[in-house]
């Protein structure tokens, strides 16, 4: 990119207004905000051992591979479907994979990828979870050695006194406890590990579970719905159709997709408790895809179909208005992508020009790619998160690290499947092996 047009998004990111699309924009973010102004730039801290919301550890060089487990290396692994990564805490990884009838569960030490239990569990076409006290619990079902039931496991993977199964076939580890959903998905419960249920509640669709990165439980049902559900009692703290809820350091967003009224909400977070009151409320908006610290807005609908240029707004989800704003001839209006604690703008050009979320400071710029190279093409590729001044990008053939300052790429690995940021570590899941990258 020239040194004219940085130059020209730097002037834009500056001043107010940027031009009659941006005005109009910055006057819809605001609206939401009792104040009806724009905040200063600015985000609150982050504890830097944390490794969530695209922040991932440190990837300076090329990395070695830490470890591997793979189908000739994990007990009874007996078909090519691939290893998932069920739960993490601490240097402990819960790993399942295809083994008989259903799954087979597997504690490792995220280090060296050796084997903390003696032997796997087959839970069948039950499952395992383990909770932020690194306790793991098992529903077993059709597991030849086990009877059918609930079981504790210890460091060595013995397993406990069996407890009663309730119809579990689900098991999601929520804080200290275990949230159990029923084979039909229609029943979920939260159960303390001793057996205890502390409340059960119905769902119309079938549901599954998932911990958010900021530890929110979010019941998702078959129907499109969306549930931030109360731990402790059960209870909804926000409920949506048709939507996409995502999770960002100091709250969410709720994208409400439906073409004829899409609306983006946020809702701070503090110790993993929701605000049920909105913070913002706006109509005709949209949150980009991607792991990353702070919302990256754009325009839906008549205003973007009919906008000659690209408009972004970033926001904190906890502060109403926007932290900064951007808006230039030369934007491009698709294919921009936050990636950890920076955004990659597409310009028309094909080139980009690259930003810190948390202030809009300039990092650098990334040529228009080569035609015949579309793993140099960011359009191609999926943001994995930042890593200290690099952007780190994959496809399913390779890792590429994105070095704004240099102006190009830093280093790559071929690879040969989906990669993933898991507790910050890259890891790539091919076929039936699994290899995760150590930190440089």
């Amino acid at each position: 990119m020239s040194r004219a047009l940085t130059s020209s998004l730097r002037r834009a990111r500056r001043r107010l207004p940027f031009g009659i699309g941006t005005v109009a924009i910055v006057a819809a973010v605001a609206l939401v905000a009792a104040v009806g102004a724009v905040l200063a730039i600015g985000t609150p801290d982050r504890p830097s051992t944390r490794h969530d919301y695209g922040l991932l550890r440190s990837y300076v060089h090329e990395p070695d591979v830490a470890w591997t487990i793979s189908n000739t290396t994990l007990p009874d692994y007996t078909s090519g479907d691939r290893i998932e990564v069920v739960a993490t805490r601490g240097d402990r990884w819960l790993v399942s994979y295809p083994s008989g009838i259903g799954r087979a569960y597997l504690l490792l030490d995220r280090d060296n990828g050796h084997q903390v239990w003696d032997h796997p569990l087959r839970a069948g076409t039950g499952s395992c979870g383990m909770t932020a006290d690194g306790v793991v619990g098992c529903a077993v079902n059709a597991n030849s050695e086990l009877d059918r039931g609930f079981y504790l496991l210890d460091e060595d993977g013995n397993h406990g006194d069996r407890m009663p199964l309730e119809d579990t076939e689900l098991v999601t580890g929520v804080g200290p406890n275990f949230l159990r959903i029923s084979s039909s998905g229609h029943q979920a419960s939260m159960f303390t590990p001793d057996g205890h249920k502390l409340w059960s509640r119905s769902f119309a669709q079938a549901a599954t579970a998932t911990v958010l990165d900021d530890g929110l439980l979010q019941i998702s049902t078959s129907d499109a719905g969306r549930f931030i559900v109360d731990p402790a009692s059960g209870a909804d703290r926000l409920h949506c159709t048709d939507c996409t809820i995502t999770a960002f350091g100091t709250g969410v967003t709720v994208e409400h997709t439906d073409p004829d009224n899409r609306m983006f909400d946020s809702y701070a977070v503090t110790d993993g408790v929701l605000d049920p009151r909105p913070v913002a409320h706006v109509a005709g908006m949209h949150v980009l895809t991607g792991p990353s610290t702070l919302a990256v807005l754009t325009r839906t609908g008549d205003a973007q179909m009919q906008a000659t240029q690209g408009t972004y707004v970033v926001v904190d989800p906890a502060r109403p208005g926007a932290l900064w704003q951007i808006s230039d001839e030369e934007l491009s209006k698709a294919n921009t992508r936050p990636c950890g604690d920076a955004v990659a703008f597409a310009l028309k050009s094909r080139a980009r020009s690259i930003y810190a979320l948390a202030d809009g400071t300039h990092l650098g710029s990334l040529p228009a790619p080569e035609f015949g190279d579309p793993d140099a093409n960011l359009d191609n590729l999926r943001c994995v998160g930042s890593s200290g001044k690099d952007l780190i990008f994959a496809s399913n053939t390779r890792i590429s690290a994105v070095d704004p300052a240099a102006g190009g790429f830093a280093w790559s690995v071929d690879v040969n499947g989906q990669v993933d940021a898991v507790d910050g570590f890259l890891v790539a899941r091919e076929g039936s092996s699994m290899r995760v990258f150590a930190p440089n």
